[in-house]
């Protein structure tokens, strides 16, 4: 007898797999009443178990290997993981953090969870080093998804994150339409490491869409903050003094606070055109301000939600389609609710 799928419960529904997906995963977007339809027609045909049986799941034990630092957006990752292992049952997850971006110090935490869970989240560097651990990982029957960040020459089950090149892409429109048409002058490229291939995405997207649609803006040589607000302060003051005519800023890594103080510092904190990654309080508190202008995110929660389930169903060897992570676009009238 076959299992039913998530397209059998839409049939069962009415309603399309894409709402069901919704429904399933509590995602916004669908009525009360729509909800309780689709949830009566999964529990009919057999999709859903009940309590009795969903209690009695097979135990699972994951890890997420996070890098540490300064990085709000991780820090907050780190928060929604460990919030939503704890609404789900027989689910254990143990979170650690990276001492650095380092790939030989990242290769070997991963090589250390051998043996010790069955299923790793992980928002790796990519270091060959890294990807020989994860085909050590993937040969002893260990999943792995990449969270954020995509390493897809490494054997893991499934990245989980937004779109990098179109978000970068997205980072170069808004620079464009912000200076206006026929805009000119310097534009500035910070990073918070190119070891991470979503920052490299990130950079690509970026300046396709300055090449195409505003090629008399000129990218200036790209910055690498390593994820430090220190070194991103200073970066950006050596930069504001080599460049008074600088007309914006983006910045596709962490680090966002340090080129914000920077900015404050030298009065042109209302002037430059800034655009940042990841919706975190403090990074809302320099939308209020004038500081940054759009901020691209990634949502947190729906990244943690989709990497727990992810691994879950795929260590279970149950059938699961894989939810798309959307970039969300935040200015200072839609700031959304904490």
């Amino acid at each position: 007898m076959m299992l039913p799928k998530l397209t059998d419960v839409a049939k069962e529904a009415g309603v399309s797999p894409a709402t069901v997906d919704r429904v399933l995963h509590d995602r916004s977007g669908v009525s009360a009443r729509m909800r309780a339809r689709v949830m009566t027609a999964a529990r009919q045909i057999g999709y859903i178990q009940d309590d009795e049986a969903a209690a009695a799941a097979r135990p699972v034990r994951l890890a997420a290997l996070l890098p540490a630092g300064t990085n709000a957006f991780i820090d907050e990752l780190a928060g929604l993981l460990a919030e939503e292992a704890s609404r789900r049952d027989a689910v254990s997850l143990r979170i650690e953090r990276s001492a650095s971006l380092d790939g030989a110090d990242l290769s070997e935490r991963l090589l250390a969870l051998e043996g010790r869970v069955e299923g790793v989240a992980v928002v790796a560097v990519d270091h060959p080093r890294v990807r020989e651990a994860l085909r050590r990982l993937a040969a002893a029957g260990v999943q792995v998804v990449t969270l954020a960040s995509d390493i897809p020459g490494a054997p893991r089950a499934n990245y989980v994150g937004i779109d990098n090149g179109q978000a970068g892409r997205l980072a170069g429109l808004l620079i464009g339409r912000f200076l206006g048409p026929g805009a000119t002058g310097k534009v500035a490229l910070c990073a918070g490491t190119l070891a991470y291939r979503g920052h490299q995405e990130r950079e690509m997207g970026f300046r396709q869409v300055l090449a195409e649609d505003f090629p008399d803006l000129e990218i200036l040589e790209l910055r690498e903050s390593r994820e430090d607000r220190a070194r991103a302060e200073e970066e950006t003051r050596t930069l504001l003094s080599q460049n008074p005519d600088l007309a914006a800023i983006y910045n596709a890594g962490g680090a966002t606070v340090g080129i914000a103080q920077a900015l404050q510092s030298a009065g042109r904190a209302r002037e430059v055109v800034f655009v940042a990654h990841d919706a975190t309080p403090e990074k809302t508190a320099l939308l209020l301000d004038g500081t940054l202008d759009a901020v691209i995110d990634q949502h947190a929660r729906a990244e943690a939600r989709e990497a727990l389930d992810r691994l879950a169903a795929d260590i279970r060897g149950e059938a699961r389609p894989p939810a798309t992570i959307r970039l969300q676009l935040i200015l200072r009238e839609n700031l959304p609710a904490p």
